[in-house]
């Protein structure tokens, strides 16, 4: 058994700490998650950092032959560390893709606890429920406008509720408006909320019996009916949400692109069971739940979708295949320019690792702290193929005599590797 966490020793590593000590046992007890979906992700999330595990590229001073090396991490939303690059990433990407002067509104629409189970057993369904949200938007907006609206909406699935039991919703961007058989923008700033509420009742139930034909199913539905007449709970957030387009995307964002818990919600971890805190959505009151550490993992691994699941989709004006398209059809009523590249409407590449941590740290990671040279690219190791790329960068140091590997803030990477390399007869020429 790890070093237990206690409660002043809270840290990102007690989230990787909790799975490694358990996941073997977990995974022994509950075989449906002893699956390569799974197994995969939990093993690069425990792995991220480690150079040995997961491979480094090693940097130099050309000067003073001082050197760092980068461990290389596993970029999965599932991780702690890497939640915060995922986020940004996917902010900026989202704040490229919103129509400049279109409004958008941000549209929660939820499904009922006795639900929860139907999609926890048939996950294929949750394809579908992104889809059927898409149409209910659309037919509420046809209601509220008295007439067919092309719209766009960006879909994205979150399955976790605020303490992290399973609980399918989904957030939306909706445009407030769309574009009419003429071809011209139309406003939409009323939205009919008991006919919100009933459409969205009505879409979701038909399209669960649609795919779902067994009696349980059926009897299941006709009590929905009966027991929620006003509808199911469809929330649109009041007004614009915020103003700006760079602004709605980190508001989203804090919502859908993190894992199920961050790390200042634990509270304690003692080897056995998990504490943590969740505000309750309805009281809007803190609560404390302490859980046997097996079935913390279970409800924290249960929001892990199949590799290859879309989480983020995109309908209607906002498909891929017709955004550019509608951008230069809208152009001339848009009152702020539209960007040259389109390109980045597709695929908004990532921030190296160097523009990353020089935006969140304020420091340039490869500018060497003895001389203030700049670090240059030496090798790239892989743990499984080894160095996989190697450059000649300096002749004055000898590989076995170059000055030892100096660690820096957040770039951690042992001594004995370097020793265990030239043990390897791995020559730096």
């Amino acid at each position: 058994m790890s070093e237990l966490a206690l409660n002043d020793h809270i840290d990102k590593a007690t989230f990787k700490l909790i799975f490694s000590d358990h996941w073997s046992a977990f995974i022994t007890k509950y075989p449906r998650y002893n699956t390569d979906d799974y197994n995969s992700v939990i093993q690069k999330m425990i792995a991220c950092g480690d150079p040995d595990a997961m491979g480094y590229a090693q940097y130099r001073c050309t000067q003073c032959g001082d050197t760092i090396q980068i461990a290389f991490t596993c970029k999965s939303s599932f991780c702690l560390s890497c939640a915060k690059a995922y986020t940004e990433h996917w902010a900026d990407f989202i704040s490229r893709r919103l129509l400049p002067g279109v409004s958008y509104r941000h549209v929660v629409l939820t499904v009922p606890d006795f639900l929860h189970p139907t999609f926890f057993q048939n996950p294929d369904l949750l394809p579908l429920l992104i889809q059927t949200g898409h149409a209910c938007l659309k037919d509420t907006l046809a209601t509220s406008s008295r007439q067919q609206l092309d719209i766009g909406s960006i879909i994205v699935l979150q399955t976790a509720g605020r303490k992290g039991n399973f609980n399918p919703h989904l957030h939306i961007l909706l445009t407030a408006g769309g574009l009419t058989a003429k071809q011209d923008w139309k406003n939409v700033s009323y939205f009919p909320f008991p006919i919100f509420h009933r459409k969205w009742q009505f879409h979701l139930l038909k399209m669960i019996k649609e795919q779902l034909h067994s009696p349980a199913i059926l009897a299941l539905i006709d009590q929905a009916w009966k027991n929620y007449p006003s509808g199911f709970v469809a929330f649109v957030e009041k007004g614009d949400t915020p103003p700006s387009r760079r602004g709605l995307a980190r508001y989203l964002a804090k919502y859908v692109v993190s894992p199920p818990i961050s790390i200042h919600r634990i509270e304690r971890y003692d080897g056995h069971s998990v504490r943590y805190w969740y505000r309750d959505h309805k009281s809007g009151q803190i609560k404390h739940e302490t859980l046997p550490v097996l079935i913390f993992i279970g409800r924290m691994v249960q929001h892990i979708l199949p590799k290859g699941f879309q989480r983020i989709r995109y309908y209607g004006i906002h498909a891929n295949t017709r955004y550019a398209q509608v951008r230069q059809l809208l152009a001339p009523t848009l009152p702020a320019p539209l960007p040259p590249d389109t390109a980045t409407f597709y695929v908004l590449p990532r921030l190296s690792f160097t523009q990353f941590f020089t935006q969140t740290f304020g420091s340039n990671p490869l500018i060497c702290q003895r001389c203030k040279n700049h670090l240059e690219l030496e090798l790239i190791f892989h743990p499984r193929y080894g160095i996989i790329r190697q450059y000649n960068l300096f002749t004055e140091f000898p590989y076995e005599t170059a000055p030892p590997i100096r660690s820096t803030a957040g770039l951690r990477r042992p001594l004995e590797l370097s020793q265990r390399l030239v043990q390897l007869s791995l020559p730096l020429v």
